[in-house]
């Protein structure tokens, strides 16, 4: 063993305590974090514990570990690190969350972590602080790339559906030919219109960029009125999801198997208008057969059952193995030479609050039936303008793929980084170079 780490049971390299009370009844406002099991859960006035502190879940959410900079009230859901013993919290953060907790909880029917016995672990650890320090340094380098190209992917992603709002929804493109034109812009838009007017006129800084002519000579100069949607772009109108789908279907009820079999998407894998593939289970295809069933790039999905996620929806932008999805959700798959895939991605989205109001059924079983979704009203623009469009959003998609790469890339060596480093496969030496080879390697 190297020198330089220590075999000791847990208990003698820090104590943990159980967190307090605190009902959302006696809460006061403030600005202090309150931290259950599951994480931040509101705000009180006043803390039990100064920061910097870690907290992970006694009952409820077992497994998750937090950490805060500031002082925080740990709810009595949690244990709390009351004494770190001279050791850097930040290393115990990320210590604390390789641990299995589920061998040291109670045998109830409700499991919790009994402090005791995890207090009895033996657990392999850095003899001195340093080595602590540059090992949080080094995960923590990782934690921060990882939510930087998270918070990139949601910029970009708020940005492809600003755009598709512009021009398919707000209709800019159209008001500024009919103002350039001198044609009727219609009452509901006129407002918009007198905005963008005053803004052209004094030639403002938050004045919109002007496209290029070649594009805006592919929107129309005047608007008319179609019975579904209102006022629209002359030669744009109304059509119907299942009339720019080739397919619109609902997934199969697995026969889940904890390992091999096929990858199933279901309901807790949509967030976000991004699929997570982390969260799938495994079908037996030998009791559930899934011929002519898996997903393909750009397919949509949309959950069809349940309370609080009915109705979201996201593309498949990756699929590094074969995936189906179950009962709970509709995919629907648009013909890429009536609607590319990309528009369509953000027209749903932008409709997804219509989607999510179809559901029926009791507050247990609502849904959305395969017709009620066939039924989604949709804008047709002219195909050209849609080709424009597409190809602006093909870039974002593009770079949030990339980002997304890369945080699969570093997650994983991140969350494989420390055990590798306890259980001696890595010297702390080798560990910094694999970080700071994978994070020049992601710039390049």
């Amino acid at each position: 063993m190297n020198s330089d780490w220590l075999e000791i049971q847990l208990g003698d390299f820090l104590e943990l305590k159980r967190g307090y009370d605190l009902p959302i009844k006696r809460r006061i406002a403030g600005g202090v974090e309150v931290i259950s099991s599951s994480g931040p859960s509101g705000l009180h006035y006043e803390a039990k514990v100064k920061g910097p502190g870690v907290v992970t879940g006694r009952y409820g959410t077992i497994g998750k570990v937090f950490y805060s900079e500031r002082d925080f009230w740990p709810l009595n859901t949690t244990l709390y690190v009351k004494d770190f013993k001279g050791n850097h919290p930040e290393f115990v953060y990320y210590f604390l969350k390789t641990l299995d907790y589920l061998q040291y909880s109670d045998k109830a029917a409700v499991p919790g972590v009994n402090r005791n016995h995890l207090h009895k672990a033996w657990v392999r650890v850095p003899s001195n602080v340093a080595d602590q320090i540059r090992i949080a340094k080094m995960l923590s380098v990782l934690d921060r790339k990882i939510t930087l190209n998270t918070q990139i992917n949601q910029t970009l992603e708020q940005m492809a559906q600003a755009l598709f709002k512009s021009w398919f929804v707000d209709f800019d493109l159209v008001i500024d030919n009919a103002l350039e034109a001198g044609n009727l812009i219609p009452e509901p838009l006129a407002e918009r219109a007198a905005r963008r007017q005053a803004m052209w006129a004094a030639d403002h800084e938050t004045a919109p960029a002007r496209l290029p002519a070649e594009t805006r000579r592919l929107f129309p100069d005047r608007f008319e009125e179609d019975e579904v949607l209102g006022w629209v772009p002359v030669g744009w109108k109304a059509t119907r999801l299942s009339d720019i789908s080739t397919e619109l279907r609902r997934g199969i009820s697995p026969k889940y198997i904890e390992e091999g079999g096929i990858r199933v998407v279901n309901q807790k894998c949509i967030r976000h208008h991004e699929v997570n593939f982390s969260l799938c289970r495994r079908n037996d295809p030998g009791a559930k057969k899934v011929d002519g069933r898996f997903l393909e790039l750009g397919d949509l999905l949309i959950n069809s059952t349940g309370t609080g996620t009915l109705g979201r929806i996201a593309m498949v932008e990756q699929l590094p193995e074969p995936t189906v999805v179950d009962s709970h959700v509709t995919v629907v798959r648009a013909d890429p030479k009536v609607y590319p895939k990309h528009v369509l991605a953000q027209q749903m989205i932008f409709l997804e609050p219509h989607v999510t109001a179809l559901g029926e059924g009791s507050t247990g079983q609502t849904e959305l039936s395969r017709k009620m979704v066939a039924d989604t009203p949709i804008v047709m623009p002219e195909f050209k303008c849609l080709e424009q469009l597409e190809a602006k959003i093909n870039v974002f998609s593009q770079a949030r793929s990339q980002n997304r790469n890369q945080v699969e890339v570093l997650t994983q060596l991140r969350d494989t980084l420390l055990p590798k480093l306890l259980s001696g496969e890595l010297q702390l030496q080798e560990a910094e170079a694999v970080v700071e080879n994978a994070l020049e390697a992601e710039t390049v």
